[in-house]
């Protein structure tokens, strides 16, 4: 029930991808009729049409039409995909075909309809259903995908989100920086001061981190006290570095505790791509091991460091 109550017609904002213009109309029309405002129907006519207002705009449904001439609609939900987004697709076509159910459906497509039987009461259930069972999926994804105790991506989403990240990388023409984080002097916490002391640690620098990065960055806890950091979108190195310091900066202030200010440190490394590697595992290695080289510096000199990863020519 309370899943249901979080469904608004009213703020529900639907893609119509269709290149047949009395087709796209009579969808709109009918959509309307359901009760949903124009306003929120969104529309696109071509392949590359649909890429750019899946990529730009908050879209909650997605009506694809199969016949995307010269494209499918399965080629548009693969590109989707590999942009990845996840918003919902509910498959259209001319005619009932078990070979476009079928392979709608096997792509992720939450239902399949043919226009001759599309009336608003049935537009209206299907994306309503298609909503509400999203949000379902969506909060047990949160639960499998997030980190409990900081909020913040765990290991798995984090190694997601970086493959996605090189895509729209290699799609813009950009560049993609990987940033390892270590604590120092979270141990002495945990160990003096007890592990919820410890814990308010973790979530007091999952805070820090979700304040400082812009929103096109991901900031993630790997375990412990080791953190990440998907850096995107910029194009030069100037602008990476510019994040780096703000990350630097969340280790200025102590961190309080039941009366006690505890002093925690960094230490981080940096990789780039496509600099430092093209592939994420590599580009994964290099920033561990540039991490590990700034705890050794950061034992030595007493304040947080960051090394930037110079790659072996054999490793490259």
């Amino acid at each position: 029930m309370p899943l249901e109550s979080d469904f608004n017609h009213d703020h529900i904002r639907i893609l119509v991808v269709g290149c047949e213009g009395a087709q796209v109309d009579a969808l709109v029309k009918k959509l309307t009729r359901a009760g949903f405002r124009k306003q929120n129907i969104l529309v696109a006519t071509s392949f590359d049409d649909a890429v750019s207002a899946v990529e730009k705009e908050k879209i909650h449904v997605t009506l694809i039409d199969y016949d995307l001439l010269p494209h499918t609609g399965f080629e548009l939900m693969e590109e989707i995909i590999r942009m990845g987004n996840t918003v919902p697709v509910i498959m259209t076509a001319e005619v009932k075909d078990q070979k476009i159910d079928t392979g709608a459906i096997s792509r992720g497509a939450y239902d399949y309809l043919v226009h001759a039987d599309i009336e608003p009461e049935l537009l209206e259930r299907t994306i309503r259903y298609t909503v509400i069972r999203r949000k379902l999926e969506d909060r047990l994804v949160h639960t499998a995908l997030y980190d409990e105790l900081s909020g913040l991506p765990n290991r798995r989403a984090f190694f997601d989100g970086l493959k996605q990240g090189i895509f729209r990388a290699d799609h813009h023409k950009q560049e993609v920086s990987l940033v390892y984080i270590d604590l120092n002097g979270f141990k002495a916490v945990n160990d003096t001061h007890g592990h919820q002391a410890g814990d308010e640690v973790i979530r007091e620098i999952g805070r820090r981190l979700k304040i400082c990065l812009p929103r096109t960055d991901t900031p993630a806890r790997l375990g412990g006290d080791e953190f990440a950091c998907i850096l995107e979108g910029f194009r030069d190195r100037e602008g990476a570095h510019a994040v780096i310091d703000k990350i630097m900066g969340i280790f200025t202030n102590t961190i309080s505790y039941e009366g006690v200010e505890h002093q925690i440190g960094g230490s981080l490394g940096v990789s780039f791509y496509p600099e430092s590697a093209t592939e994420a595992d590599l580009l994964i290695q290099l920033a561990d091991e540039a991490m590990y080289q700034a705890k050794v510096k950061s034992r030595r000199t007493g304040r947080p460091e960051v090394i930037i990863a110079r790659p072996d020519e054999d490793k490259a």
